[in-house]
């Protein structure tokens, strides 16, 4: 082996040993970087966290639904077809909140010939004789067990709506339906909250 290539063997052996080192040194210098770069964004962050007390206290407050209504004195003795009743209920928002009302499914204690054939009315009126004379023109007619009825009215919170409730039995009621037995009828007025 010649006195160049002997030379030119040992920069190499030296260039190879000298890489790690090198890439030590490199790895050192980008970790130094990382680290002065964390520490200035660091002080970034800080100036973006800064905090101060809100200049005046909010309260949150919950609202509140409530419905309520008067007795309603309405009895379906000696029905026959073609002839309705009527009675005068007082129905209350006592909530904070508007309440849209419908007339939920009209409910019966018993199968009957009469709760199958019964129609049952629901309207607003202006006056209890109004409805007792069957004057009040209905906004709902239902069956028992058929689907709820809009009302079509919401209440405002602490108004008060007098509506009329009719049971009668149609004209063209099965004849089963007259004198039959008369099962205890639930109609029950709902409100669901309206957003303002």
């Amino acid at each position: 082996m010649s006195r160049r290539t002997r030379r030119h063997a040992a920069r190499r052996d030296a260039r190879r040993a000298a890489a790690p080192r090198r890439l030590l040194l490199g790895a050192l210098g980008a970790a130094g970087a990382i680290v002065l770069g964390v520490l200035a964004g660091g002080g970034t962050f800080a100036l973006w966290t800064v905090a101060a007390p809100a200049a005046s206290a909010v309260t949150l407050q919950a609202g509140s639904a409530g419905l309520t209504s008067t007795p309603l004195p309405l009895s379906a003795a000696n029905l026959y077809p073609g002839r309705t009743v009527y009675a005068a209920t007082t129905v209350s928002n006592t909530g904070t909140t508007p309440l849209a009302l419908t007339i939920d499914p009209v409910t019966s204690t018993a199968a009957t010939p009469f709760a199958t054939a019964v129609a049952v009315t629901v309207g607003k009126t202006a006056s209890a004789a109004d409805c007792t004379a069957g004057r009040v023109p209905a906004t709902v007619t239902t069956t028992v067990g058929a689907a709820g009825s809009d009302l079509q009215l919401t209440l405002a919170p602490g108004a008060s709506q007098l509506f009329c409730v009719g049971v009668g039995l149609p004209q063209n009621a099965p004849a089963a339906a007259a004198g039959a037995a008369a099962s205890v009828l639930t109609i029950t007025i709902s409100g669901t909250q309206v957003r303002r």
